[in-house]
C-alpha cells in the first residue's frame, strides 16, 4: 500500500526512475565548471572595454551550461536552440523594455513575447525566458542596455557556450556535442556490416509529436537510439516455469489489435502428467475468454508479468506482489 501511494506520489511530481552512473554525474559537474569560467574569460577577453563585469556574462547561461553539459542530448540543448532562442529572447527583453521602459508588466512581457519567438523559430531553449527578464531588469536598475545587446554580450556567450561544448564534450564518443555526433551513422565501405535499420521514418515520428501536440525534450536521433535500446532489452524477456504463478497477469508484448492481456486462474498439480493452466484473457481480443492451455502453448503466448495500476497495465516488478 506504502509502495504503491509512494509510487504514485513520484509519478505526480516527475521524479525520475532511473538515475545517471556517477561517471556520468562526474564528468557533467566538471565540464560544465569548465565551460561556464571559460566562458566568463573569454567573453572578458573579448569585451575588457566594459566596466560592469555583468554584462561579460549573462546569468542566464548558467542555466545553458546545465543544459549543454549535463543533457547534451537534448532537443532543447542543441546549438540551434542555444544560439537563436538566447539571442531572439534577448531582442524581445530588448523591444518590450524599449517600448514600454522597466515595469512588472514589461517583464511579463517580454518572457512571453521570447516563448512566442521560440516557439515560431524551433528554438525553445528555458534559459532564454530569463535572459528576456534580465533585460527588463537591467533596465530597472538603471543600465538601459542598447540594441548591441542581443549580440554582446548575449549572443558572444552562446556562440562560446556551444563551441566549448562540443570541444568539452568530444573526448567522451558517448556524450559528444551536439547529438547528430553522437549518432552520426558511419559511412558505408566495402564489406563493412549495415547498421539495423531505423525502427520509425522521420515522417512517421513527425506525425507522432503532431499527436502528442506538446513539446519534448529528446532529439530524434536519441530517441531512435532509445527505442533501439528498448527492444534490446525486450528481446531479453523470456518467461520461464518459476515465472508462473495463479493469480498473476501476463501480457503478449504486442502492440496494436495483437497486445492482449491474460491473468492464470488455476494450474495443474505440480508432477501432473498433462502441466496445464486455466487462463482468462483480462484485456484485449477475446476478452472474458476461459481456456486450458499447457504450460508450453502458455509459456510462447507470453512475454512478461503485468499489473494494473492507476488505470493502466504497468510491466510487474519486485515488490508488486500487493498490486496483483
Amino acid at each position: 500500500m506504502i509502495k504503491g501511494w509512494w509510487w504514485a506520489c513520484r509519478h505526480v511530481l516527475g521524479i525520475a526512475e532511473h538515475a545517471v552512473s556517477w561517471r556520468e554525474r562526474v564528468i557533467a559537474t566538471a565540464v560544465a565548471g569548465v565551460g561556464v569560467l571559460m566562458v566568463a574569460l573569454l567573453s572578458q577577453q573579448f569585451m575588457s572595454e566594459l566596466a560592469a563585469p555583468s554584462f561579460w556574462l549573462v546569468a542566464s547561461m548558467g542555466a545553458s551550461a546545465v543544459l549543454v553539459f549535463a543533457v547534451p542530448h537534448g532537443a532543447l540543448s542543441q546549438p540551434w536552440p542555444v544560439l537563436a532562442g538566447q539571442s531572439f529572447s534577448a531582442l524581445a527583453g530588448l523591444l518590450v523594455v524599449h517600448l514600454l521602459g522597466p515595469s512588472l508588466l514589461a517583464g511579463a512581457l517580454a518572457v512571453a513575447l521570447a516563448i512566442a519567438a521560440m516557439h515560431s523559430l524551433r528554438c525553445i531553449h528555458p534559459p532564454g525566458g530569463a535572459t528576456a527578464l534580465s533585460v527588463v531588469m537591467l533596465a530597472d536598475s538603471g543600465h538601459m542596455p542598447d540594441w548591441s545587446y542581443m549580440l554582446n554580450p548575449v549572443l558572444l556567450n552562446s556562440l562560446l557556450m556551444v563551441l566549448l561544448a562540443v570541444v568539452l564534450n568530444a573526448p567522451f564518443a558517448w556524450r559528444r556535442y551536439p547529438v547528430a555526433w553522437a549518432f552520426r551513422k558511419a559511412g558505408v565501405i566495402k564489406g563493412a556490416s549495415l547498421a539495423p535499420e531505423s525502427p520509425f521514418t522521420a515522417k512517421q515520428l513527425r506525425l507522432a509529436f503532431d499527436e502528442l501536440g506538446s513539446m519534448i525534450d529528446i532529439s530524434d536521433d536519441e530517441l531512435q537510439a532509445l527505442f533501439q535500446a528498448l527492444r534490446r532489452q525486450q528481446v531479453d524477456d523470456v518467461l520461464s516455469e518459476q515465472d508462473l504463478q495463479v493469480g498473476r497477469y501476463y501480457s503478449n508484448g504486442e502492440v496494436g489489435e495483437r497486445w492482449s492481456v491474460r491473468r492464470i486462474i488455476d494450474a495443474s498439480e505440480p508432477g501432473a502428467r498433462r502441466p496445464q493452466l486455466i487462463v482468462k484473457t483480462v484485456a484485449g481480443p477475446g476478452r472474458g475468454d476461459m481456456q486450458v492451455v499447457s504450460r508450453q502453448a502458455f509459456l510462447s503466448w507470453g512475454k512478461y508479468p503485468v499489473v494494473p495500476d492507476g488505470g493502466v497495465w504497468r510491466r510487474f516488478e519486485e515488490g508488486d506482489l500487493d498490486l496483483k
